[in-house]
């Protein structure tokens, strides 16, 4: 899944004023779901996959068949470009039928975490379809370009399809015999993916108790955002710590299963001719290990900038509260007087549709369909047994994209990772509409990334820029820099499972004090924080995609990267720069990402300026928002 989406369905236009997007609420009275509506946010299965699970398990039998047909061309994939073209038809329309089961499986586990049925299955079925298609990479890595060539010559229909060729020779080096591969895609779920499910059990079962507040007992899990943002200073410290306090009940079933998962990950890695897992992922999006090792280390040392951040925004919190000490807990204090702008869900998908609207209505129409309620493809609100976090997902051309959410409270960050995860479900949306063929619709994280992240930089700065007064611009330039300087958290974290890998590696990292030592080091050169709350050693229990979608936030360092880089060029030449940001988007990844990159918008992936040109975006940024608090 790894935080992604996929398609779409229905119009709806949406008028909004500046009056309603800049809409804030006392907190007493804020209803971030109103109760009448909370049924309508809920996913509807039956309009969007399927009648009832019965109906689900009938339906395999499509992708079943197509499964069987594309079974009988093992060992004549290369015989003949008729062949060839067969193969590769039928593995997109595998793909369109498996996935919408797919999907939907994980999507009943997810809303439910007791429906261990519909995971279990789940993963078997993938496990089931990676085992029985890995004949066709075999097959095709071995089809030289010379040959290619001559039966595209003879059937042109296959001349799209001479990238899926290429990338299946790419990986010929570290591709096992077909019995070798098959067996691991079966034993896979066994080695692999039973962390995942301990970590997520040991959240279930701890009790992470509640906090009092203003407005009644908060519960320190499902109500993380409500106490991170609360204006009772002990209500804010008490969550935090209690928080932690949870993470340390199970801490060490959480290091078991994260080192054993660390473990199997390199060894299936070294199996398959990789020094280790980094290296295997990396090779997968076109980054070799080196040079994501040394965009790491430039950022490590370039921290200070961070920090200097950091403080900066201590001091303005210091100033308006008084405190004489700035803790963790107290990033979200706003000035006397002042409440933190909240969003209903009515307003929130104002502000987006807003925000994104320089897109063009192409994009509006996509996104309006995934943000109607009535869509049934929206689920945020709270309840029991719920998978933490937020994803969207999808699959162009035959399932429609989705939004989940663990709960949805009114905060300017919900509405982000609501404009964020849109920006996957409409990415899919727009290569459906645009006839991406199905192979060509799965990319390196980072692509993905990049366009979500850029959504989220275009509302903060919408914002900012509609704002009104001091505070609400002040606020709103302050969420823009917390999302752009993201790059240095974001980073942290990568460099944090990059340095586990390489510990369990070693044999240094083997019990819950080394996953400590290790976060508390590794945090320390990045931020202000680790040195003053010991709590945030358990970043490594924080972060669930270490367990659930492993190295996937090395996609996020590369995506943020490309995400200011984008909002450079949009400020400055945006007439110039969005015809050519929607073909990329709308294109699918029918080349390599540098190929792509450079065709679209000019850029170069390896290019030593792109970090400096961040850096150039920041630092008027920052000025501005050093002159907003003089005022």
């Amino acid at each position: 899944m790894n935080d992604r989406t996929k398609p779409a369905v229905g119009i709806l236009l949406i008028a909004v004023t500046v009056a309603l997007i800049t809409a804030t609420f006392p907190q007493g009275q804020f209803t971030s779901i109103p109760p009448d509506l909370a049924p309508k946010y809920r996913f509807d299965f039956a309009r969007n996959f399927f009648a009832s699970p019965e109906v689900e398990m009938a339906e395999r039998a499509k992708h079943s068949a197509t499964l069987k047909e594309l079974e009988a061309l093992k060992g004549k994939v290369g015989v003949s470009a008729d062949t060839l073209l067969r193969a590769l038809q039928l593995n997109d329309r595998l793909q369109l039928q498996f996935t919408r089961h797919y999907i939907y499986l994980y999507l009943r586990y997810a809303v439910n975490t007791k429906d261990e049925d519909s995971r279990d299955t789940q993963q078997k079925l993938g496990a089931e379809v990676t085992q029985r298609t890995s004949f066709l990479q075999q097959e095709l890595m071995k089809i030289e370009a010379r040959t290619f060539e001559r039966f595209a010559a003879q059937r042109p229909a296959l001349k799209p399809y001479r990238f899926a060729v290429e990338a299946a020779r790419r990986l010929k080096p570290h591709t096992l015999s077909l019995k070798e591969e098959e067996l691991l895609s079966a034993l896979g779920p066994l080695m692999t993916e039973w962390q995942a499910e301990l970590y997520q059990k040991s959240l279930d079962r701890t009790a992470f108790g509640k906090v009092k507040s203003a407005g009644g007992e908060l519960d320190v899990w499902k109500d993380q955002g409500a106490l991170h943002n609360s204006p009772d200073r002990s209500g804010r410290e008490a969550g935090f710590r209690k928080l932690y306090e949870g993470y340390r009940t199970h801490r060490d079933l959480q290091a078991f299963a994260l080192t054993r998962l660390l473990k199997a990950e390199n060894e299936v890695a070294r199996i398959k001719r990789y020094d280790d897992s980094p290296a295997a992922v990396y090779f997968g999006l076109h980054l070799p290990s080196a040079d994501v090792k040394g965009l790491f280390e430039r950022l490590g040392q370039s921290a200070d900038f961070n920090k200097r951040y950091q403080r900066l925004r201590a001091g303005r919190i210091q100033q308006i509260a008084g405190y004489d000490e700035v803790n963790y807990w107290d990033l979200s204090v706003v000035p006397p007087g002042k409440e933190r702008p909240r969003f209903a869900i009515g307003e929130a998908t104002n502000v987006i549709t807003d925000s994104l609207k320089p897109f063009g209505e192409e994009y509006a129409r996509e996104l309006a369909a995934l943000l109607d309620p009535k869509n049934g493809r929206l689920d945020l609100v709270t309840g029991d047994n719920r998978v933490p976090g937020a994803f969207a997902w999808g699959f162009p051309g035959g399932t429609p994209s989705i939004f989940y959410s663990f709960n949805y409270e009114g905060y300017f960050d919900d509405v982000l990772t609501l404009a964020h995860e849109a920006g996957h479900a409409v990415h899919f949306n727009l290569m459906g509409a645009h006839k991406v063929m199905p192979v060509f619709t799965d990319g390196p994280g980072y692509f993905f990334e990049s366009f979500a992240m850029f959504n989220e930089l275009l509302l903060a700065d919408a914002l900012f820029a509609r704002a009104t007064d001091t505070y609400r611009k002040t606020f709103f330039l302050e969420k823009f820099l917390d999302n752009a300087m993201a790059v240095f958290p974001i980073t942290r974290q990568a460099a944090l499972e990059q340095a586990m890998y390489d510990g369990v590696k070693a044999g240094t990292l083997k019990a819950a004090d080394d996953f400590d030592s290790l976060a508390k080091k590794n945090g320390q050169r990045y931020s202000i924080y680790f040195d003053k709350h010991d709590e945030l050693k358990m970043e490594w229990i924080n972060i669930h995609h270490y367990y659930d979608a492993p190295l996937y936030y090395v996609n996020y360092v590369f995506a943020n990267f490309l995400a200011v880089k984008y909002y450079e060029m949009f400020t400055r030449d945006q007439q110039s720069f969005l015809p050519k940001y929607l073909a990329l988007v709308n294109n699918g990844f029918n080349d390599s990402p540098p190929a792509l990159l450079k065709k679209f918008l000019g850029l170069d992936l390896r290019d030593p300026k792109l970090v400096g040109d961040t850096f150039a975006v920041l630092e008027g940024k920052i000025k501005a928002l050093e002159g907003l608090y003089a005022k």
